[in-house]
C-alpha cells in the first residue's frame, strides 16, 4: 500500500529543456530578474554603464544557474507559468521581455521617463499574456458554445 502511494506522489524528473524553462517561474528568479532590472534602469539613468550592466546581468546569470543545476523545478511545472512556459508557444515571448528591457534600459539612458515606463509596460504584456490567455494555451477548460 505504502509502495502504490509513493508511486503515484513520485513525479517524473525534469529534462535540461523543462529545467531551463520553468527556473524563470521560480520566485528567487523572479524577485532577481526585476530587481536587478529597476536597478540596471536607475544606473543607467545616471550613465553609469559599467555598474549597470553588471547589476542587469550578473546576477540574473548567476540565479539561472544556480536554479537549473541546483534546486528542484518540479512543483512549478503544474503551475499556470509553468504550463505556459512549457507550452511550444513560449518561445516568442523571450525576446518580447528582452525587447521591453533594452527599451526600458534605453529610455533610463536617455532620461525619457515615456519610453523607459514603454519598456516597462512591454514586460508586464508579455508576463501577464502568459498568466491571462490561458485558453489560448490549452491551460484552462475549453467552453462549449451553443
Amino acid at each position: 500500500m505504502k509502495k502504490e502511494l509513493s508511486e503515484k506522489k513520485a513525479s517524473p524528473r525534469l529534462d535540461l529543456r523543462e529545467r531551463i524553462l520553468l527556473h524563470q517561474v521560480h520566485p528567487a528568479k523572479l524577485a532577481t530578474d526585476w530587481g536587478t532590472g529597476l536597478t540596471a534602469a536607475w544606473l543607467f539613468w545616471d550613465h553609469r554603464l559599467p555598474a549597470a550592466l553588471i547589476v542587469g546581468f550578473l546576477p540574473s546569470i548567476l540565479m539561472s544557474i544556480y536554479l537549473v543545476l541546483r534546486v528542484d523545478l518540479t512543483r512549478y511545472r503544474d503551475s499556470p507559468l509553468g504550463r505556459y512556459f512549457l507550452s511550444p508557444r513560449t518561445r516568442p515571448g523571450d525576446p518580447v521581455r528582452l525587447f521591453g528591457l533594452l527599451l526600458m534600459w534605453g529610455g533610463a539612458w536617455f532620461n525619457s521617463i515615456l519610453a523607459a515606463a514603454a519598456g516597462l509596460a512591454v514586460i508586464i504584456a508579455a508576463w501577464g499574456r502568459g498568466l491571462f490567455v490561458k485558453e489560448r494555451w490549452g491551460t484552462a477548460p475549453r467552453r462549449h458554445s451553443r
